[in-house]
């Protein structure tokens, strides 16, 4: 039933609906609104309006499209209209003319410069990205990711994103999965530096990556001082990170005892997922074992293995 509900938020996020925000307006609170709900202590993602310009007019656009997606992270959005509604330090001081604030437990969490929100995916990402800002770790070194990697070994895997800046839609994906799949894994983001070059990949590079890194104990394997990693091949998005996700949980080798022709084709959710037999026999049945574990390490994301027993 979790998996369900996770598949269906991803698939939500991911443009599998209509927004509702295209057809509604953007919510606009009253000071006592907004103070009502924020000693409610609910998360709330506000901008108080004072001048209209062309600008501030296409922001409002693209935080109205955000209202739906941030919704379902608990976060309310809206604007306060200081021509008609003073609410202290926020109508009143200069500051607040090109910032938007989030609020939680409260109090002002964090304010956010419109440069850094101004598309939906920029407001989503960043927005999580501030929620989840102890959940999801950002390293620039080998140094700091390696200290990840030991502080991870034998508790956690890591899901490690390089993005090639925030606010995209790569960094929303990673955010928004992140959310649903904080608890299990610990996501880790990165968006330059040398660690770049300790994981091979070129600086000017533009493609977006994602590694998996196999730090949980993991039955009948040691975990070695770094921690195997995978790399996601299908490009970045919410959908395809999720499936990848569960691809990791697949069983590294299988073993089979029945005739191949028996075998079910790959249940939910590997159904689209190819398998490959390596097939063995009595008297080199530990070789064969260690030749298939060798083999599912480098097809690990892109097929299923079985060893079948003859």
């Amino acid at each position: 039933m979790w998996m369900c509900i996770a598949v269906f938020l991803l698939w939500m996020k991911s443009g599998g609906c209509t927004e509702k925000a295209n057809t509604s307006d953007l919510m606009e609170y009253t000071a006592a609104d907004f103070y009502e709900k924020l000693h409610s202590g609910k998360m709330m993602f506000i901008y108080f309006e004072h001048k209209v310009s062309p600008t501030i007019s296409l922001f409002l656009v693209e935080l109205e499209k955000s209202a739906d997606a941030l919704q379902d992270y608990g976060v309310l959005v809206g604007k306060v209209n200081c021509n008609k509604e003073l609410v202290h330090a926020y109508c009143t001081e200069e500051r607040v003319l090109h910032t938007a604030f989030l609020f939680r437990g409260g109090k002002e969490f964090l304010g956010f410069d419109l440069d850094t929100v101004f598309d939906v995916n920029s407001i989503v990402s960043e927005v999580l990205f501030a929620i989840l800002r102890d959940e999801v770790k950002y390293v620039h070194t080998d140094t700091d990711l390696l200290a990840m990697e030991k502080a991870a070994r034998g508790k956690k895997d890591i899901v490690l994103g390089y993005v090639r800046s925030l606010g995209t839609q790569e960094h929303r994906s990673m955010m928004e999965t992140a959310y649903v799949y904080g608890s299990k894994y610990q996501f880790i983001l990165i968006t330059g530096g040398p660690v770049l070059k300790h994981l091979g990949v070129n600086e000017l590079s533009h493609s977006s990556r994602v590694w998996f890194l196999h730090c949980r104990v993991h039955s009948g394997f040691v975990i070695p001082m770094t921690c195997p990693l995978t790399l996601m091949r299908k490009p970045l998005s919410t959908l395809s990170l999720h499936s990848f996700l569960q691809l990791m949980e697949a069983p590294l080798v299988s073993e089979v005892y029945n005739d191949p022709s028996s075998v079910q084709p790959p249940q939910f959710p590997y159904q689209q997922t190819p398998q490959v037999f390596l097939f063995s026999r009595p008297t080199t049945a530990h070789l064969d074992l260690d030749t298939a574990t060798t083999l599912a390490w480098r097809l690990r994301g892109l097929a299923l293995l079985l060893l079948v027993h003859r």
